[in-house]
């Protein structure tokens, strides 16, 4: 008997008015006479989508050209769409549900007023049974209000009274763009007198981890009273592993039924590298008394234990950072998530999944979902589910610049407290939703992080705790003694740099590897290094005549990313030499790749004291010219998304250093590193280093022994070299380590002779050969790529040959390396919704002649 009736579709008509021109026009009834101007749009979708794709405005995307798209939050817009209603379902109960409308709207169904909804996160619910034509035509219009008053980023977070995302108002890596529109799924449910209105299931997994009890708590609402059975079945795939049926006596109205069922030796759900992300899934079905089903959930869950234990630090008044998952220290190899887009509305399932397959290639086991973004839509959690990506979500608040405590408002708090009771459920069934969090870099007046004393975020705790209890909670991010990770703090207190952020900045080529080399973080949960976007995302958002100069003074630089403009850093750090607008993009991002691989290697080296690192930010939803982004809006990974990955290894060898540029010092030193996630020590490990020119030449190396422990850090020693020796300008320090066992891991770092690293801009010229290998299997290749020359092949880069944003993906599992005289390296590509035909490949070093393969 149950139905779900789908009304999204670009079947939709949109129209702009101003104010309440439309109540005049009657342009939501029936019968209106409003009929010139009616465009067609899409639902879900957003408001500035349906304008571009009509071509009404021009492409936001392009140089400054948002700034001609910032009237249409000003309007107010109707989108209307007819639709058909069998008559057969006459009499059933029958649900009109908006999953989200951004911001605020008034409904109307043949013309008659159903209900208005203020709140993008929280559904809008009406009850239409009675108002529906049945066996004929339905015109359900829609009338959004111009966009709410907000604040861009540059404000008082006490102004705030909308829970909304703020992005689109303005931030440093998203243009004004307010969003509007019917941005989730819009539907019909239909079912019989009684019907699921929530199903919760709350495993409570033994200590032992044998066993699990599943708690299912179960919401029914009654048009009037019946005698109904309700049934659920725990499947494990095809398999049921569990179930409960009882007899129930339903009122009219709500009704709430618990059931317990127990599993034995369940299968956990594991985040990314630990294991399976495995996930049961509850099917709880109403029964009536003609043994119908009438109304129906299928509801996927995991089962796993989360729990917080304290850092190794003398502090005890730190809050516990640790993550202990099903019984085992978890190091946080995380990344900042933002909306993959400024118009966010607009379904891009592809794009999502190519993201997030990203960022489990990467090793990544945690997103901070930042709150200035989104609470995403389900398809987010449920491939993070999959993935066993664990999400750590914040309410929709952040600080302001100016002031950046939330407001004490009643009619605000209780507003933030009546969407999270409806936002918490809505999210808690998936085993990736770990950590609820007040929002985002939430201070006092003394910049100090607050905490649960906070009106607004001891309420919204309050809520997490009674609708989610399994869920951990961070009053804000970063919390303790000290906001900002810098030197200053670290002298002053450090012991007090609990969870904090910053810097964003590459800090120099000797400053950053300072900073780094003295971290005392407990967890670094936002910070970052700024870098270009790439060249085709250059080419196609900006024209070649505004493409240099590339500073601040350039007024589409400025638009696109001015705050993370280090243009003048990267000219300092390459001595005033780049002189094109590639040489400079090539430049920005090997800085950001190196900086950002150097500062999560120092974190991922200080564990347990330091418990956790995650990169601001991951991907962007606005193609920038500069971002702290590691991908571009287009999903193309910059080097710095390798470099991280190549840090999150399960079993890592890496060295800590005094700098990038030597010049002036008579000896070089580093210290060597392994760390390792493996559950099992790395017996009689060896790490073979050496110190090589870009010549070839070894100039020295040696072997340091050790053991690797289980889930831990270890200094093997360090390592020396007089840097009078060394002849060539660029030098690298290799390392190798292998294990009794087998194990291996590896890692290459570069370095200057001179005071910047402006050698690496005259390297001598060296050739790569590129050959494939025999398939592994469908849509993968194993190529080998060799330096023939006898010069290092420095950055060894692959790019998909055709244009930006075709159809389909490939991946690298492994990009932006240097390759030695006469050395080579199999690199695994695996192609995805991409035909063989198209199937190309350009790969070039900074000095080699760019070879086209495939």
């Amino acid at each position: 008997m149950q139905q779900r009736i789908d009304l999204n579709g670009s079947d939709w008509l949109y129209k702009d008015f101003v104010g309440e021109d439309w109540v005049w026009r009657n342009a939501e009834k029936p019968d209106s006479r409003d009929v010139r101007w009616w465009r067609k749009g899409t639902v879900p979708g957003s408001v500035l989508h349906d304008l571009w794709q009509n071509g009404e405005v021009p492409d936001p995307y392009f140089e400054r050209n948002s700034l001609l798209v910032e009237w249409v939050p000003e309007r107010t817009w109707v989108y209307k769409k007819t639709f058909e209603i069998d008559a057969a379902l006459y009499g059933s109960r029958i649900q009109l549900r908006f999953e989200g409308v951004d911001f605020e709207a008034q409904f109307f169904l043949n013309g008659n007023p159903i209900g208005r909804h203020r709140g993008m996160y929280t559904p809008a619910v009406f009850e239409v049974g009675e108002v529906l034509h049945y066996g004929g035509s339905n015109l359900l219009a829609v009338v959004i209000e111009k966009a709410p008053d907000e604040q861009p980023q540059v404000s008082k977070t006490s102004y705030v009274r909308a829970h909304k995302s703020r992005m689109t108002y303005w931030w440093d890596f998203c243009p004004r763009m307010i969003h509007q529109g019917i941005w989730d799924d819009v539907f019909l449910e239909v079912t019989g007198n009684v019907r699921l209105e929530d199903v919760y299931v709350r495993p409570r997994l033994s200590e032992d981890l044998v066993s699990a009890e599943l708690s299912v708590s179960v919401q029914l609402s009654a048009a009037m009273p019946e005698t109904i059975w309700v049934e659920t079945a725990i499947y494990d795939g095809s398999e049921v592993v569990g179930t409960s049926r009882s007899k129930h006596a339903a009122a009219s109205g709500k009704t709430g039924i618990d059931a317990c069922i127990d599993l034995t030796q369940p299968k956990l759900w594991q985040p990314n590298g630990s294991g399976e992300a495995h996930l049961y899934e509850a099917r709880v079905s109403v029964i009536n008394a003609e043994n119908a089903v009438v109304s129906e959930k299928r509801i996927s869950f995991g089962i796993r234990s989360v729990v917080l234990e304290h850092n190794e630090s003398p502090d005890q008044a730190s809050l516990p950072y640790i993550f202990v998952v099903n019984g085992k220290r978890t190091y946080i190899k995380g990344w900042n998530w933002v909306p993959i887009d400024a118009m966010y509305g607009v379904p891009r399932p592809a794009k999502l999944e190519r993201l997030l397959q990203l960022a489990k290639r990467a090793g990544v086991n945690m997103l901070r979902v930042w709150g200035g973004g989104l609470i995403e839509k389900e398809s987010f959690y449920e491939l993070c589910d999959r993935y066993g990506i664990m999400v750590w979500q914040e309410f929709i608040q952040s600080s302001s610049g100016i002031g950046n405590k939330p407001s004490e408002s009643p009619e605000f708090i209780d507003m933030m407290v009546e969407e999270a009771r409806i936002i918490v459920p809505r999210k808690r069934n998936h085993p990736s939703l770990v950590l609820w969090c007040g929002g985002n870099e939430l201070q006092d007046a003394n910049d100090r992080p607050l905490d649960d004393t906070e009106p607004v975020l001891a309420a919204l705790k309050a809520v997490v705790q009674e609708c989610h209890p399994d869920a951990l909670w961070l009053a804000t991010s970063p919390t303790g003694r000290c906001f900002l990770n810098n030197l200053e703090n670290i002298e002053k207190d450090p012991h007090g740099l609990h969870d904090v952020h910053g810097p964003w900045e590459h800090q120099g080529l000797v400053e950053q590897y300072t900073l780094y080399n003295r971290g005392t973080s407990l967890m670094h949960s936002e910070f970052g290094v700024e870098g270009m976007t790439g060249f085709k995302t250059l080419n196609r958002t900006i024209s070649k005549a505004n493409q240099w100069p590339a500073g601040r003074d350039n007024p589409v630089y400025f638009h696109r990313g001015s705050w993370w403009n280090n243009e003048s850093l990267v000219q300092q750090s390459f001595n005033g030499k780049l002189e094109r607008v590639e040489e400079l993009i090539r430049a920005s991002q090997y800085l950001q790749a190196e900086g950002l691989r150097y500062a999560v290697e120092s974190n991922r080296r200080r564990s347990w004291q330091n418990s956790g690192t995650l990169p601001w930010q991951f991907n962007e939803p606005y193609p920038n010219a500069y971002c702290t982004s590691a991908l571009d809006y287009y999903t193309n990974p910059k080097p710095a998304y390798y470099g991280v990955a190549k840090a999150y290894e399960e079993l890592a060898v890496t060295a800590s250093f005094a700098a990038q540029a030597w010049e002036g010092k008579d000896e070089f030193e580093a210290g060597i590193w392994t760390v390792n996630s493996l559950s099992m020590p790395i017996g009689a490990a060896q790490v073979s280093w050496r110190i090589v020119g870009a010549s070839g030449i070894v100039y020295a190396e040696g072997v340091l022994t050790g053991e690797a422990p289980a889930n831990a850090p270890v200094r093997f020693g360090s390592v020396k070299a007089k840097l009078t020796t060394i002849k060539d300008d660029i030098f690298f320090l290799d390392l190798a380590l292998r294990g009794s066992g087998g194990e291996t891991a590896a890692n290459r770092y570069d370095f200057s002779l001179r005071s910047t690293m402006e050698p690496l801009l005259r390297l001598n010229p060296t050739t790569l050969k590129v050959e494939r290998e025999q398939s592994e299997g469908a849509g993968i290749w194993a190529l080998q790529i060799t330096n023939i020359g006898d010069h290092a092949a420095f950055h060894v880069h692959m790019d998909d040959a055709r244009k930006l944003d075709e159809e389909g993906y490939w991946y690298a599992s492994v990009n932006d390396f240097t390759l030695l005289p006469g050395e080579r390296v199999t690199v695994h590509v695996e192609w995805c919704g991409i035909q063989e035909k198209f199937r190309k490949l350009e790969i070039a070093a900074w000095n080699t002649a760019k070879v086209t393969f495939g």
